[in-house]
């Protein structure tokens, strides 16, 4: 089984200085779930985060970040650097951004696609991790979560039309005019808040992406017309029109 290697190194450091600030924190019940999840399995991680389920410090949220990820398959780091890396290169579809590249690696198909409740399973999975990840306090949380979130919805409505069978990244793009635009607003929302500050520092596709979070709230005055912008502009990089204008 496949265990998420990205995010576990770096909650070594917070736990370091964490643990002896956060006093609402149960040290011991973290340590037993980091140690847990140093081991687990797609099939076992969720049960190491139980015992935590009600902790609202940053590491808690953290470490349940990381449960849900390796309860869906993920993964080698590498993957996750070399998905983060297309955000700057030619898209793969016919005119659309190449945000979609990542989003077309990014999304959860653990629980199949073979009927509705799989693709909702899929999209509760997703949501799940943004919620826990944007609360981590680590920003590249927050930015890998958020593009899960959008790839496995744009996926999942993809694989509802083409019935499971195999799909190109240019059907991916006719799906993303279906999501749902205040969802994607609330998304773009939470995750410039999270991620897009103080970026001198920040990797290239970092930029891009924020770049392009800022794009979706300059042309919207609230979460239904800034999901409707971005929306646009992974469709088609070069809309001007309405759907994003302040």
């Amino acid at each position: 089984m496949k265990k998420f290697k990205l995010l576990l190194p770096v909650l070594a450091v917070l736990m370091t200085t964490a643990l002896y600030s956060c006093k609402e924190s149960d040290t011991s019940k973290l340590q037993d779930s980091q140690l847990c999840l140093n081991t687990a399995t797609n099939a076992t991680a969720m049960a190491c985060v139980e015992n935590i389920s009600g902790d609202l410090s940053p590491i808690a949220y953290s470490l349940r970040c990381s449960a849900i990820f390796i309860s869906q398959g993920f993964g080698s780091a590498v993957n996750f650097v070399d998905a983060l890396k297309s955000i700057n290169e030619p898209a793969n579809c016919t005119g659309c951004s190449p945000t979609v590249n990542a989003l077309n690696s990014f999304k959860f198909t653990s629980a199949g696609v073979s009927s509705s409740i799989d693709r909702d399973a899929n999209n509760a999975a997703a949501a799940s991790a943004f919620t826990q990840c944007s609360q981590a306090d680590a920003k590249i949380y927050t930015q890998i979560a958020s593009l899960f979130r959008l790839g496995t919805l744009t996926s999942m409505l993809a694989y509802s039309i083409s019935l499971g069978a195999p799909y190109t990244q240019d059907d991916l793009v006719a799906q993303i005019q279906n999501l749902t635009p205040a969802d994607v607003g609330a998304i773009v929302t939470v995750t410039y808040s999270a991620t897009c500050q103080n970026l001198e520092n920040a990797s290239d596709a970092t930029k891009t992406y924020c770049a392009q979070l800022k794009t979706a709230l300059d042309g919207g005055s609230n979460e239904i017309e800034i999901g409707q912008c971005l929306m646009k502009k992974l469709e088609d990089p070069s809309y001007t029109g309405p759907l994003c204008t302040p």
